[in-house]
This record gives structure tokens, C-alpha cells and sequence, in this order.
């Protein structure tokens, strides 16, 4: 897709270079044609392709601040005052754009605001479809590591980092070079030029030579801080179709508050409903329930929790009756020996034995005729000792 680049010579954003390109299919050889202010509207006219606006490097600073682990979004909104001490000129004068946020250090890219409202205002004036506004420096491509150099517009582009870099003369570029060599430890340099154009001279390194027809722009799928963020961040196309959905965001905007009152009203009232009919609920079960239940308690949890009490007592009140009444048969009944007790469910059972098998039968009558369901189950006959299971089930009261 074409692009159209504009790069402007320096800070009062008259003189300009400019270029088509195709991030498809072109290189970073760029086929630069010079201009001045008056040829803006036409250079804008005849290339009616979206935008991307250069400023030039020495209108930039760039640097990073090592932020605390886990730092917030307030951090990051403020950031601009972690670097106030670095700065010679009023900050509420500067704009700030941040690069990679989720990186520590966190790049950052200072700029006059009044350079940003200019973009935006020629933006806004010549009805550009404005993507990007990057520094000069992202120009130069980046290999991965070390330092690359470029030539960029009047003087040289050292880029010694993703987002990091500088902007200095030829004759400047020895001294530069020993200054990035206190923070990016390097052998080698990767000169990225023209195959025409003739590597500089310089000692105590090792110059690598790119082709720039090999290769794409530094912008181009790499680490670059955009300019337009915070109050920049909309292209004048896009803050004119704003302008003109504005009051039909405004009345979608009301109808949603009203809407959303109507709603609170409602839920208001069934509330309300529901809290009478809770009221009702405890009042019905608080005879039911233990004394210190308050209305807010979960009612079905204790009532449920109650009944479980009440059938737990009620079927050891069925248990006892039948005990009671096996004991009292019993009585008439000495020689019959109990071994083993069970009770589970409703039935009550006993293991029982005696050496006269009418003993064992006549205790099952006596149970029966004293009103209890019972029978006996597994009996083993034996000259010398009988044995059985005195089954027992609970009646109305189980």
C-alpha cells in the first residue's frame, strides 16, 4: 500500500522533503525530492495516500526511565515528571509519547507541543489521512543489536538501540561514537547507504556495509515510537467525522442514561418486593428456628438443618420404644442369650441363642402380641444351641 512520506527540515515545519512508498514492495532507498511551503498543498494534492509525517531528530529527545516493578497506569500517565530533571524547558511546553509500555526501561520520545499542534493543524487544513508522526531517527534500519548508521537529512543518524538513537554531523560522528560506547558495548558498525555512496572513515571500528535497496526503512515492522499519542492521537479526518456525530453521540448518550434510570427504578421496586417477601419467610418459619436467626440469615439452610434435628430425634425416640419393648419381653425369657445389637433405618435386630428353640420362638410371640412387627430371620437349629435374628421394626412413632 503507498504511502506518502513528508519530513520537514527543522522545527518551524516550512521546507520539506517528501516520498511515495510502498511498504510491499519498495526498499529504504527512498527517491527523496525536495520542497518548500508553497508546494505543500500540491505535494499533498497529487499524492493522495496516507500520511506519515517525519520529525526531523534534532526536534526529538529521546530516552528511557526504569520504572518500579509492577507499575500502575498512574505511573505511566505521569511519566513525564520521572524525567523533569533532564529536561531544560517546562514540561506543560513538551509532549510525551511513550514507546513499548511493557518494557523496563520504558522509551520515551519528547517533542514541543507546538510542533505537534502545527502537524495536526496542516493535518487538518490539507485534509491528510494522517497515520503516523515518527522521529527522523526510525528512518535508519535497525539489525537486532549493536549500532547502525544511515544517512538521514543534513548529518547522520546513529541508532544504538530499538527505540534509541541520535542525529549528529559527519565530523561529529567520531566523538558520538565514543559517547554510545558508555552505554551499548560494540565492535562493529553496520552502515546502511546507497551502492553509490561511500562508506565514512572510521577508525577503531569495524564498518559493516548494507545495502539500503536490500532492506526497509526503520519504520517499517520495527520498534519505533509513534508520535501521536494522548491529545494527538486522532487524525483530522477522524476528529471531523467526530465533530459531526457529536450530537448524535450526545443523544444515544442520553437516551442510554435515561434508559439506565428507568432500570434503577425497577430493580428498585423488586427489591423491595423481594424484601417483603423474605419478612414473610422469617416470620412464617421463626417458631421453627433458633432464637438469635435474624431475617438476613439463609433460611432454607437452617430450616433444612432443623428438620434433619427433628428426624434424628424422632427416630431415636422409635428406637428406644422398640428396645423397651424387646426388654420387657425378655424378661420371661432368661435363657436366651443376646450377642450382637443393630439398629439401622427403622429396624432394630438382635442376635440371639439358646439351647431350647421354644424359648426362642416363644419370645418372638411375646414381642408380637405386645404390638411390634417382628419376625425372625436366619434361624440355625442345632441339638445343643438355636440361633437366629430378632428383626424388630419401628411403627408410627419411627
Amino acid at each position: 500500500m503507498l504511502r506518502l512520506l513528508i519530513q520537514f527540515t527543522d522545527d518551524e515545519l516550512a521546507d520539506f522533503r517528501w516520498a511515495t512508498f510502498d511498504e510491499t514492495t519498495d526498499s529504504a532507498a527512498l527517491d527523496w525530492q525536495s520542497a518548500d511551503a508553497d508546494e505543500f498543498s500540491a505535494v499533498a494534492s497529487q499524492n493522495p495516500y496516507p500520511v506519515i509525517i517525519i520529525i526531523p531528530q534534532q526536534c526529538v529527545y529521546i530516552t528511557e526511565v526504569e520504572l518500579p516493578e509492577k507499575a500502575g497506569r498512574q505511573v505511566l500517565s505521569a511519566i513525564e515528571y520521572q524525567i523533569e530533571d533532564q529536561l531544560a524547558q517546562d514540561i506543560e511546553s513538551q509532549h510525551f509519547a511513550l514507546g513499548d509500555s511493557s518494557e523496563n526501561p520504558v522509551p520515551i520520545a519528547v517533542v514541543e507541543r507546538s510542533i505537534m499542534e502545527h502537524c495536526m493543524a496542516l493535518a487538518r487544513s490539507y485534509d491528510l489521512r494522517l497515520m503516523q508522526i515518527i522521529p527522523e531517527l526510525y528512518l535508519c534500519p535497525w539489525p537486532g543489536d549493536g549500532v547502525a548508521l544511515t544517512e538521514g537529512y543534513a548529518g547522520c543518524l546513529l541508532r544504538y538501540g530499538r527505540y534509541r538513537g541520535l542525529k549528529c554531523t559527519a565530523q561529529a560522528l567520531p566523538a558520538m561514537l565514543e559517547l554510545v560506547k558508555r552505554d551499548v558495548d560494540y565492535d562493529t558498525i553496520t552502515f546502511y547507504g546507497l551502492e553509490s555512496e561511500t562508506a565514512p572513515s572510521i577508525d577503531k571500528y569495524t564498518l559493516h556495509q548494507q545495502a539500503l535497496s536490500s532492506t526497509q526503512p526503520g519504520f517499517i515492522d520495527g520498534p519505533l515510537i509513534d508520535l501521536q499519542q494522548r491529545d494527538y492521537q486522532l487524525s483530522s479526518a477522524w476528529q471531523g467525522l467526530a465533530k459531526t456525530w457529536k450530537w448524535v453521540a450526545l443523544f444515544i448518550g442520553a437516551l442510554l442514561v435515561i434508559g439506565g434510570y428507568n432500570k434503577a427504578i425497577a430493580l428498585h421496586g423488586l427489591e423491595d418486593e423481594l424484601a417483603g417477601i423474605k419478612q414473610q419467610q422469617y416470620n412464617l418459619l421463626k417458631p421453627y428456628l433458633p432464637a438469635n436467626t435474624s431475617p438476613d440469615a439463609d433460611l432454607k439452610k437452617l430450616l433444612i438443618k432443623r428438620m434433619k434435628q427433628l428426624q434424628a430425634s424422632e427416630r431415636g425416640q422409635g428406637f428406644l420404644k422398640l428396645l423397651l419393648e424387646f426388654t420387657r419381653a425378655r424378661s420371661s425369657f432368661p435363657n436366651v442369650k443376646i450377642s450382637r445389637i443393630g439398629y439401622q433405618g427403622d429396624l432394630l435386630s438382635f442376635e440371639i441363642s439358646s439351647s431350647q428353640l421354644n424359648d426362642i420362638e416363644a419370645l418372638l410371640q411375646t414381642v408380637i402380641k405386645q404390638g411390634v412387627n417382628a419376625k425372625l430371620e436366619s434361624l440355625n437349629i442345632k441339638p445343643e444351641q438355636s440361633s437366629g435374628r430378632l428383626v424388630l421394626r419401628g411403627g408410627n412413632d419411627v
